[in-house]
């Protein structure tokens, strides 16, 4: 799942939305000094007449919540087997995580907000700044074993870049464990392998096992420019097998062969790849305090962006808001599309019956020289502590750390696409063999993207989050939709997102 994908008309909407509360409930002794409450206290206070309440607020849709519901249902059971009764009500909120995110800060002036969210360290970073967030540090360090975690499990077993996004800064200036890794992705890159496998085998870019496992933008707009070429003159045709009637499909319409999912995450990505190391400020730079500062304009995003924009003026490849679309994988199972780069937890959507799904890393600028990189996205759990008591808290943090087991992490990784959190839920036998799914040519198609996903583990990156850095993805967003969908140029449309940053109170810099 990718954070948002809401098409914006202008930045004067931006983080303005109605917002209402979500929350009618009371909570006892709601924001009380913070104490690690036994297991036994929980249980005496946390009877079947008095359950202890648990509001759990996410963003994820009826593909994903279907998977986790049932997982919370077994965490109340399993509690329940104990004497403990939990009541968690989780709920999705709309608008993604973005929406989630100012649904919280805007809950935050009545504490109508949650017990349990989940979200990025840089919306952590505006809980922080608005003291709402539980530091989990006493609950990890308790000497409690049905209640903290093991030592081994910490510097271990949790994936360590995972593990280190939550490091952060309290707002007394000490260093805290914010959330804790949840559901984890990357972008990949999925394709029609019906009709993209024989130009890529014409060019010799296929592996001997038919996979396309290093590519490159040169390469894509190769095999997309073939494609544009073959839908013109109307010979984009393949076969496919459906219901054990083999059929041939003939694509009579495609704007654009290659859409592109995130615009935050192209823009930052890019700028990466084509930047002269990994520690160049690109995107943002926070200094020794947390203090943030915006440096998206330089000379190397500029570059990047000419480079692109010359590429989507050929048709070769676009956002889907220019077609006035969420997902690339709309076109794609439409055969309107061949190539779409999105979110991991997005296969089942690629997926289609008309055609072989095939999962490729995203395209590098080069594996010789530069910077390779691709995106650590996905969220991280926390609790939030001005509607929340000890009890309510320490059930929150139960269900984190349920969620987060080794075998949950890794049921819920199989079903949605999402990554597991911990490295010996990868390595288990039952993951493994899930894994070596991927050969089926029509199954396995979780398996496929997330095997590319892991092949791309030594790319990862992400940004420091600082408070307002959440804010700055927003307005990347909508810069890069006004030069691809609205014509605006690149220089104006620079300027325009660096001011809406300056009223915002946001640190920019200009890098000639």
């Amino acid at each position: 799942m990718l954070r948002k994908k809401i098409i914006i008309p202008a930045l004067a909407v931006l983080l303005l939305p109605a917002l209402t509360s979500c929350n009618d409930s009371s909570v006892e002794n709601a924001g009380e000094d913070f104490k690690v409450y036994s297991i036994q206290q929980l249980k005496e206070r946390a009877t079947k007449d008095n359950p202890v309440k648990v509001e759990f607020w996410h963003s994820f849709g009826h593909n994903i919540s279907q998977h986790l519901d049932p997982l919370i249902e077994d965490f109340q059971k399993e509690m329940e087997d104990q004497g403990i009764y939990i009541t968690v009500n989780a709920k999705s909120i709309g608008g993604g995580y973005d929406g989630l995110r100012a649904r919280v800060n805007q809950g935050t002036k009545t504490n109508s907000i949650p017990t349990m969210i989940l979200g990025y360290p840089d919306h952590f970073a505006d809980y922080i700044a608005n003291d709402i967030l539980l530091p989990l540090d006493d609950y990890i360090g308790s000497s409690d074993a049905e209640i903290g975690f093991t030592n081994d499990e910490v510097a271990n077993d949790f994936v360590p870049s995972y593990w280190a996004e939550n490091q952060m800064v309290s707002k007394d200036g000490k260093n805290i464990v914010a959330g804790i890794p949840f559901n984890k992705s990357t972008e990949v890159m999925y394709y029609n392998a019906s009709v993209v496998d024989p130009i890529l085998e014409a060019n010799g870019w296929l592996t001997t096992d038919g996979q396309w496992d290093t590519p490159t933008w040169d390469e894509l707009w190769t095999v997309a420019s073939t494609l544009k070429e073959k839908v013109a003159n109307g010979t984009c045709s393949w076969k496919y097998n459906a219901d054990g009637k083999t059929a041939t499909i003939t694509a009579k319409k495609s704007d654009y062969p290659v859409y592109i999912d995130s615009e935050a995450n192209f823009f930052i990505t890019t700028a990466r790849q084509w930047s002269n190391n990994k520690d160049q400020a690109v995107y943002t730079r926070v200094d020794a305090n947390g203090n943030g500062t915006v440096v998206f304009d330089n000379a190397v995003t500029r570059q990047v962006q000419a480079y692109f924009m010359e590429k989507a003026e050929a048709g070769l490849w676009n956002l889907p808001a220019k077609v006035n679309q969420g997902y690339g994988s709309n076109m794609m199972v439409n055969n309107e599309a061949f190539i779409s780069i999105g979110s991991t937890a997005g296969v089942n959507n690629n997926a289609s019956t008309k055609y072989e799904m095939k999962v490729a890393p995203i395209p590098q600028k080069s594996y010789e020289e530069g910077v390779q990189a691709v995106i650590q996205q996905g969220t991280n759990a926390a609790i939030l502590k001005n509607n929340s008591n000890n009890y309510t808290r320490l059930a929150a943090w139960l269900l984190i750390r349920y969620l987060t087991s080794t075998d949950i992490t890794s049921q819920f990784s199989m079903k949605t696409g999402y990554l597991p959190v911990r490295k010996s839920a990868l390595n288990s036998d039952e993951f493994q063999e899930f894994l070596a799914d991927a050969n089926s040519i029509f199954g396995g198609d979780t398996a496929k993207a997330i095997n590319s996903a892991y092949s791309q583990q030594s790319y990862f990156y992400t940004d420091p989050a600082f408070q307002g850095s959440s804010l700055v993805r927003d307005v990347v967003d909508l810069m890069v939709q006004t030069i691809y969908c609205n014509g605006a140029t690149i220089d104006s449309a620079m300027q325009v997102a660096y001011q809406s940053l300056r009223d915002y109170k946001i640190n920019v810099q200009v890098i000639e």
